[in-house]
């Protein structure tokens, strides 16, 4: 066992029993046997252990690019660092290392699907979180404002964000307020039953679905094993680029990576 370095981590039970104070604890990432693992100690749950890299050398390949980047000028949370309950605070504050790269916007909790292996926040019978275009706009804005460096990719994500009727008008609001990379994370349902609704996005300027595929057979991908190929078919006669994204998870699709 070799320690590699020290840090600040979640526990899993904590998160899951919503301790939300008692949620942040320490880690160490070490390597032993050519692997690199996250080792966490919760006070109340105890020692866990998970694979945090399978290959070590490509763990020290991605450091070398490990960097703080830029840090922003105008945070959203206006306090002192010894104030701020991350990740509870929301938005970015002074502890943000960098600028947004990325930026992520919910534009519904609702979905099509059910899969009970989802890690969104929206369950049955919650109330609907859906933000309005103006809404919507104020987010891309906020951005896109930061100082010294605004963000110019956004990912539109949900819940399932097809099912809004007004999804071609919020890829039309992102390049309006210059974001030149618009990307969906997406089960790829609608895409499969709509293939006009693809030209469509990639004509206002959408670049890439970032679309949910967790396996090669049905036991393995039972959220769109079956949709899959022809959201695939649909994106590829739209030139529209394409990221297969699975979640893993043990004992279930480990097997097929």
């Amino acid at each position: 066992m070799r320690p590699l370095r020290l840090i600040k981590t979640l526990c899993p039970e904590c998160v899951e029993e919503k301790k939300w104070d008692k949620m942040k604890i320490n880690g160490l990432v070490y390597e032993k046997g050519g692997k690199v693992f996250l080792l966490k100690n919760c006070e109340e749950h105890g020692v866990t252990e998970e694979v945090y890299y399978e290959d070590y050398e490509m763990y020290k390949r991605f450091s070398r690019y490990r960097d703080p980047g830029i840090k922003i000028r105008n945070p959203n949370i206006k306090k002192n660092p010894a104030e701020i309950n991350c990740p509870l605070d929301c938005g970015l504050c002074s502890m943000h290392r960098s600028h947004t790269a990325l930026g992520n916007i919910v534009v519904t909790n609702r979905c099509d699907l059910s899969c009970w292996y989802c890690f969104f926040y929206a369950k049955e019978g919650d109330r609907v979180y859906e933000p309005s275009l103006e809404q919507i706009r104020d987010m891309l804005r906020s951005m896109r404002d930061e100082d010294p460096v605004g963000a110019n990719a956004v990912q539109i994500t949900g819940g399932e964000p097809t099912i809004r009727d007004d999804i071609v008008e919020i890829v039309r609001i992102a390049k309006e307020e210059g974001y030149d990379h618009v990307q969906f994370n997406t089960n790829g349902i609608t895409f499969a039953m709509k293939p006009e609704l693809v030209k469509t996005l990639k004509r206002e300027g959408a670049n890439v679905v970032y679309m949910s595929f967790d396996g090669v057979d049905p036991k393995a991908n039972p959220k769109n094993y079956w949709e899959a190929p022809l959201a695939i078919q649909n994106c590829r006669a739209a030139k529209m680029n394409m990221v297969l994204v699975p979640t893993v998870i043990r004992s279930i699709n480990d097997h097929q990576l």
